[in-house]
């Protein structure tokens, strides 16, 4: 994990959509009750540092590349379908429409996908390496799916690996914010089990996994 300044970041928000809202449809608790304010936390630190760079710098050169990636799934059943609805505060919105705390800004890109990787049938990696991304701070929904597969799909495509001036392979950094993702309850497990499993499983071997405090002091400090 290395500082903004010391490395080209992107923060990817992966499914913050208003579908995963539904009380029932995707199980019978979900974990990290913390996960939203993190993620705010996050988005609100990333374009207040971009806004900054642009006073200081009149640029883009050093800014977050802030993405969102939103699921539009080909099931007609699905809550992320792009037909489905659900009710909030007794009014009938769109599933796959953004979380409110997390709806994208004009200069935000959008990737819209159809299978858990965030990386298939979308150009983000393309975009990441155009813009010579070296660190990735992932964040959003489910851990044990979108989150996990993206983040595997990451670090096997080397998305934000370079070659040095040496000829060594330099495999840059992706972080997973742990209690800025969450899950649900699946099958025996509760919640908060699955999801911390799958954090163990990809921390040291896909991704450094950490929390939200560690990137606000050491990525945004």
């Amino acid at each position: 994990m290395k500082s903004v300044a010391a490395a080209k970041t992107a923060l990817i928000l992966i499914d913050v959509q208003k579908g995963f809202l539904h009380p029932t449809h995707w199980g019978s608790s979900r974990s990290t009750p913390e996960c939203e304010e993190n993620i705010t936390l996050l988005l609100n630190k990333a374009r207040g540092y971009n806004k900054k760079q642009s006073e200081v710098s009149g640029g883009t050169s050093n800014t977050v590349a802030i993405c969102h990636v939103h699921h539009h799934s080909i099931y007609p059943d699905s809550k992320l379908h792009p037909s489905a609805q659900i009710e909030i505060n007794g009014n009938l919105v769109d599933a796959v429409q953004p979380q409110d705390f997390a709806r994208p800004e004009p200069s935000e890109p959008i990737f819209i996908k159809n299978v858990n990787s965030s990386f298939i049938g979308t150009e983000l990696e393309a975009y990441l390496k155009s813009q010579e991304i070296r660190q990735l701070v992932i964040v959003g929904l489910t851990t044990d799916h979108c989150v996990s597969t993206t983040t595997r799909m990451a670090n096997n495509l080397r998305v934000v690996s370079a070659t040095t001036a040496t000829g060594e392979l330099d495999e840059g950094d992706i972080v997973l914010v742990g209690d800025a993702c969450a899950t649900f309850a699946k099958g025996s497990f509760d919640a908060e089990t699955v999801h911390k499993v799958n954090l163990s499983s990809l921390n040291e071997e896909f991704a450094q996994v950490v929390n939200t405090q560690d990137v606000l002091r050491n990525v945004f400090g």
